[in-house]
């Protein structure tokens, strides 16, 4: 059953194992896949001018075509240790809009259905082993016309979730060298198509961006 919606930053990124059936789902009030947040106003004129900077050079970035490898290298933190992790956006598999019609929000979710996307990691430098950092929280997709889809939380599986659609393994440590596949569900209006996977980078640049085959 899915249960009322809710704020993604208060739900947990993890999803544990089915039980009794039930299924709680949140969608997210703002979109992963959105290209960046408001500047903080307190920061000085040099820090400023540091992100003017760094936004025109990222203004060229391409899109890149679904399996290869970010050009560049995302540090992430967890319990005091950074990593750089090379990611990759790697497809998406449409599940079915009855994997929605269950529950007393079932009318929400009206003419949706559900998309899976997967994005591989792979842990290339740090002070390894290390706890895993928060990788699905960065993920997006978006659909034709560059509608945003919108982060599926769950507790439990989704009726027609992929059986290589596996939760992330938060517990177990990260080894350097070592490749991780994460895949996300989205809310996505039924009839579009997803046409990309995106990667959240901060607040100033754009995220990346993987063209999904037509």
């Amino acid at each position: 059953m899915l249960s009322q919606f809710a704020d993604l930053t208060a739900a947990a990124p993890r999803r544990a194992a089915l039980t009794a059936g039930a299924v709680v789902a949140a969608l997210a009030l703002t979109a992963c896949g959105s290209s960046g947040h408001a500047a903080d106003k307190g920061k000085s004129g040099d820090a400023k001018a540091d992100t003017k900077a760094d936004t025109k050079a990222d203004a060229g970035a391409k899109e890149l075509p679904a399996g290869q490898p970010s050009p560049e290298e995302q540090e992430l933190e967890s319990d005091k240790k950074k990593g750089k992790f090379v990611v990759t956006g790697q497809k998406v598999v449409m599940g079915k809009p009855e994997s929605l019609q269950g529950g007393s929000d079932a009318k929400k979710f009206a003419g949706k259905t559900v998309a899976f996307a997967y994005l591989t990691a792979k842990l290339a430098d740090a002070d390894a082993p290390m706890r895993p950092p928060m990788v699905t929280t960065d993920i997006g997709t978006l659909v034709q016309g560059g509608e945003p889809g919108r982060p599926l939380i769950t507790i439990g599986q989704l009726p027609g979730t992929p059986a290589d659609c596996e939760s992330a393994d938060y517990g177990k440590a990260w080894k350097k060298g070592e490749e991780r596949t994460f895949c996300q569900p989205f809310v996505v209006p039924q009839g579009k198509k997803v046409t990309h996977i995106t990667y959240r980078r901060g607040f100033y640049k754009e995220p990346l961006k993987w063209v999904l085959p037509k």
